[in-house]
């Protein structure tokens, strides 16, 4: 399942950005909350949802947009929690001070914007202990090894765990999520607007890959390159592999070449 993430400044934005993707097919909506540039009318953007939501508002330390107090913030992420949003994203610092109520399902998130760390159980530990639903850790791949690790750890998680590394790096991360047991990936409305670095559009992950048909059986072909962002060889790829059916998905790594014989060394274990 994909979560397209949706950041407005206006709710009647928001509410019309939610309404279209319903009607693409969107099973799965992120608001922003942080984007709003009024007083959040929180009854206004969940009264009428078509399908499940996730309430999420970023501070800048997490390269959000929220330039209210903190109080405030929290104080806005429990009354989405009253108002019975289906999901709620609560940062790890401040997942232990919002407690579990009514049927709000908790997201406890991490993210690092410098590097992807070596010590992840510990970091997941942590979250899970959190009284998690889902645990989400967004990393910076600074070298295709961080994917192989990211996803290896995903698989192997007892709770649901949406694993992501972010920058062009992370691109695998982000399409291959599902293969490895992720309850979803994000994406974001329009490609020109991305959240977070290296994040895909919807329309790139319906359509140029197929994350949807992306099963725990399909083959991956990687087009390797350095750089490799312009190749269009996986979108050749891939539309070749919906056409006939085939259960394979093909995507483009970033892969400097003193780097290849240790990463298809890596990938023997996935």
């Amino acid at each position: 399942m994909i979560c397209v993430s949706v950041a407005r400044g206006r709710h009647k934005q928001v509410l019309a950005e939610c309404e279209h993707l319903v009607e693409q097919g969107a099973r799965l909506i992120e608001l922003r909350l942080d984007y709003i540039r009024r007083q959040v009318d929180l009854k206004r953007l969940l009264a009428n949802r078509k399908c499940p939501m996730i309430v999420t508002c970023r501070r800048a330390a997490e390269q959000g947009n929220w330039e209210g107090g903190e109080e405030s913030r929290l104080m806005l992420l429990r009354a989405a929690i009253a108002e019975g949003v289906d999901y709620v994203d609560l940062e790890e610092d401040i997942a232990g001070s919002i407690p579990r109520w009514g049927k709000t399902k908790r997201i406890v998130s991490m993210h690092d914007f410098r590097c992807t760390p070596e010590n992840l159980e510990e970091i997941h530990a942590r979250l899970a202990g959190l009284d998690a639903d889902i645990v989400k850790m967004a990393t910076m791949a600074n070298e295709p090894h961080d994917n192989v690790r990211m996803l290896q750890f995903a698989r192997q998680s007892k709770v649901p765990t949406v694993g992501i590394c972010m920058g062009e790096i992370g691109t695998p991360s982000r399409i291959l999520a599902g293969k490895f047991g992720a309850p979803f990936s994000y994406a974001t409305f329009h490609h020109e607007r991305a959240l977070a670095p290296g994040q895909l559009s919807f329309d790139q992950m319906r359509e140029v890959y197929g994350y949807d048909q992306i099963d725990r059986d399909t083959r991956v072909y990687a087009v390797i390159g350095d750089p490799v962002a312009n190749d269009l060889t996986h979108v050749i790829l891939n539309a070749g592999f919906q056409a006939l059916k085939i259960n394979g998905v093909s995507i483009p790594l970033r892969l400097p070449r003193e780097q290849l014989l240790d990463f298809l060394a890596d990938c023997q274990d996935l």
